[in-house]
């Protein structure tokens, strides 16, 4: 038996309505991801640059720590070492080493500031150090804390010679991070 012809074209309309549906409402999602996808690969790819300009201005907490630049911006190659506090009955003290990773290329002179104790006594001897183009010293800088007490900041001044008349100077405090203490 034959199906009436009116039957015939209503089912290819049927088949071809389904198709343009299908085919519009995979655009149509498919825009939608595409455009979702982008955004998020974008973002993805541009993180760093946005990252980076973030850093720059919101700085955090330097931490002192071993092998930590002092202050990077005057002297990137002059480092923290060996940092302890040595301790007996009568005396804590705390003592590092500084030295240039290298010769340094300009006269530079390191001062510390002040230490600040954890119970927040300010120690305002400032030991300094020059180093010329040529020394590659260490430096030992020391201190005597309160018995129990031990250094929760530090402030250390660089000054570099940029021309014979003319120097450059940063001061920066940092965060001293644990610090092991040797009993004597």
């Amino acid at each position: 038996m034959e199906a009436p012809s009116g039957a015939s074209s209503r089912n290819e309309s049927d088949t071809y309505e389904k198709w343009l549906v299908r085919i519009l409402l995979t655009l149509a999602f498919g825009l939608a991801f595409g455009i979702e996808g982008m955004t998020l690969i974008r973002s993805y790819l541009f993180y760093g640059e946005e990252s980076d300009t973030v850093q720059t201005t919101e700085t955090p907490e330097p931490t002192l720590e071993d092998g930590g630049a002092l202050v990077p911006s005057v002297a990137p190659e002059v480092r923290a070492h060996r940092l302890r506090v040595q301790a007996d009955d009568e005396t804590w003290t705390f003592t590092f080493t500084v030295r240039p990773d290298t010769a340094l290329a300009r006269r530079t002179t390191l001062r510390f500031d002040r230490l600040t104790a954890t119970d927040g006594s300010a120690l305002t001897t400032a030991p300094s150090h020059t180093w010329t183009p040529s020394d590659t010293a260490s430096f030992e800088a020391s201190w005597s804390l309160p018995v129990g007490q031990r250094p929760d900041a530090l402030t250390v001044t660089a000054t570099a010679q940029v021309a014979p008349d003319s120097t450059v100077s940063a001061t920066r405090t940092m965060d001293v991070g644990h610090v092991p203490v040797r009993m004597q």
